[in-house]
């Protein structure tokens, strides 16, 4: 092979590498979050999307793509991890609420909240069977958003008014912050690969600054 042809081999080659290579990334998630009344705590304005919001989501009863990385753990001689775990659906970027700070009224009241600093609020659950949530949240943690947590805490005094339009029937206005709202599932591969649930239920958990928010 001639030097003329060579070089354009691996021009060639090259260039069908970088092309393979080249692609983009979605999104799992849908921004449903009502909006906010003021700015986040250190002045900027409120984000409507965590910035780590692109989590694949699995589908149930698809054992073949659910079947976890074997390089997870130890794993059985077919290659299914057997040690216990969550897998987590449907999975929402949402405004997380605190109940003890939520006021509601109807058309053309204004209704107004104020929230001292310090005071703390927690995400909701529900089971099939009681599990330690500590567990749940680490692995949505790890598996969702960095910025996930079980509860979160005002570093700042906040406060917030807003009248419900007359176009409208009632409204609401909360203390929360964004969060996600998700379906999850406990449970382990058996010796056939075969996805065994022992627990499953939903969440909401914050994960952003806290603000106050409408709709």
């Amino acid at each position: 092979m001639n030097a003329t042809l060579a070089r354009a081999c691996t021009a060639a080659a090259l260039a069908a590498f970088l092309a393979i290579g080249a692609g983009g990334a979605g999104t799992a998630f849908a921004d449903d979050a009502p909006t906010a009344v003021n700015a986040d705590q250190d002045g900027n304005p409120i984000p409507q999307a965590p910035d780590d919001a692109d989590v694949a989501v699995q589908q149930p009863g698809n054992s073949a793509a659910q079947a976890p990385d074997a390089a997870d753990g130890p794993v059985h001689p077919d290659g299914c991890p057997p040690d216990p775990g969550f897998r987590f659906y449907n999975v929402k970027s949402t405004f997380v609420g605190d109940k003890s700070k939520t006021v509601y009224g109807q058309s053309g009241i204004t209704l107004s909240v104020s929230v001292a600093k310090g005071h703390t609020w927690t995400g909701t659950f529900t089971y099939a069977a009681k599990l330690s949530e500590s567990i749940l949240v680490a692995s949505a943690e790890e598996t969702i958003s960095g910025s996930i947590s079980y509860a979160k805490t005002t570093t700042v005094t906040l406060s917030g008014s807003w009248k419900v339009p007359a176009s409208q029937q009632d409204g609401w206005l909360a203390l929360g912050s964004k969060g996600y709202s998700f379906k999850w599932e406990r449970g382990s591969t058996n010796g056939g690969c075969k996805w065994i649930v022992s627990n499953h239920g939903t969440a909401k958990l914050p994960a952003l600054s806290p603000y106050i928010a409408h709709s």
